[in-house]
């Protein structure tokens, strides 16, 4: 073993540290260490310099706001100085903490000293407060960060709304008066645990298609009372997810029962339309400037799914199994059933940001109108 080598084993942490901290599932590294480091009565700083060596500004104060702007990230040797420290283990600490996986570990082949790193940015997701009355209910008196797919976290239990802008503050806005909200959260996860992968695609679908309505019409009455319900300007573009997701979800069932019907001819297509227009007119949507959205979405969609093969309590090949509709409390609602998405939604795929990688769709939240 070389000098370095073994100079890590040497060097490295033998114990736990006095105070154990607890981890909360997806949370981020960053943020753990954080904690763990102010429960021993540590400034992060000091905490870094067990974990492993990495580079790191100079200013204290710097430092210290790493865990609400960026990742922490480690690589294997790291990973095991950390379980250490915290009194658990390394597998135990990948099945919390979601940066600290297989896949995200830092690929140092050349040494095995144990590191450290903070990009800046996270590699995969955004830090979002977690919900402040779950953060008491821990008995924790600090934000905790959390890795999110999305820029939001919906909190379903305290009807809390949090986003890595901290509108709201880090506790949250709540949605006590937003209750249609947070049933389309409930909604989004029932499609995804219904149709996996193709549900999400085709949510985000119906959140690009809601993102253009509002960016061309954001003083849409029911958007505009959403948004000061909540305590928030009309036009901020942090407010666009919060009050949109209604629509998106009811346009999310759209979706999914054109892509389930397999018809693409003029008459269907027109069909489908004049029931979407009326639907825009009861929301006060404008469909003269809505339907632009719409129309592109049908054209990438043109061509229906090759059918499925026979499967076992599956649809047979050439029929439309009937939309049903979607529930967390739907018995085998955990397992995707078949539905495909036509082969056209792939083709102008734009991978910038969770919701825009999924859709087909090249609208992307807080771009000008102009440049649509």
């Amino acid at each position: 073993m070389d000098e370095q080598g073994v100079g890590a084993r040497v060097f490295g942490p033998r114990q736990p540290l006095p105070v154990r901290v607890t981890p909360v599932q997806g949370e981020s590294t960053g943020s753990f260490v954080n904690r763990l480091a102010h429960g021993q009565g540590l400034e992060l700083e000091a905490l870094l310099e067990r974990v492993g060596f990495g580079r790191a500004s100079q200013d204290p104060v710097r430092v210290r706001a790493y865990p609400s702007t960026t990742e922490m990230y480690v690589n294997e040797r790291g990973l095991e100085y950390l379980a250490v420290l915290c009194g658990s283990t390394a597998r135990a600490l990948q099945e919390v903490l979601p940066s600290t996986a297989a896949a995200r570990l830092l690929k140092e082949t050349e040494t095995t000293t144990a590191l450290w790193k903070w990009p800046w940015l996270p590699r995969e997701g955004h830090l979002v407060p977690l919900c402040g009355t779950c953060t008491a209910a821990r008995g924790v008196r600090e934000t905790v960060w959390m890795i999110s797919t999305d820029r939001w976290r919906v909190c379903l239990e305290h009807l809390r709304w949090t986003d890595s802008d901290a509108t709201g503050g880090e506790r949250g806005l709540s949605l006590k008066l937003l209750p249609e909200t947070a049933e389309a959260h409930r909604e989004r996860e029932a499609l995804g645990q219904r149709y996996g992968a193709v549900g999400e695609q085709l949510f985000a679908d119906a959140f690009q298609i809601a993102v253009h309505w509002w960016t061309h019409l954001p003083d849409t009455a029911r958007w505009v009372r959403r948004a000061w319900d909540a305590g928030l300007e009309p036009l901020a573009v942090p407010a666009a997810p919060l009050v949109l997701m209604p629509e998106a979800a009811a346009m999310a069932a759209q979706l999914t029962a054109f892509e389930h019907s397999g018809r693409r001819d003029g008459q269907a297509r027109t069909r489908w339309m004049e029931e979407l227009r009326g639907q825009m007119d009861l929301w006060g949507v404008d469909f003269s400037v809505g339907r632009l959205a719409l129309m592109d979405w049908l054209l990438r969609h043109s061509t229906p799914a090759a059918p499925a093969s026979d499967t076992v309590g599956g649809p047979a090949a050439g029929t439309a199994p009937q939309v049903r509709q979607a529930s967390a409390g739907t018995p085998g609602a955990g397992v995707p059933q078949e539905l495909r998405v036509s082969p056209g939604h792939e083709r102008a795929a734009q991978p910038t940001g969770v919701l825009g990688a999924a859709s087909c769709l090249p609208w992307q939240l807080g771009q000008p109108a102009c440049e649509m």
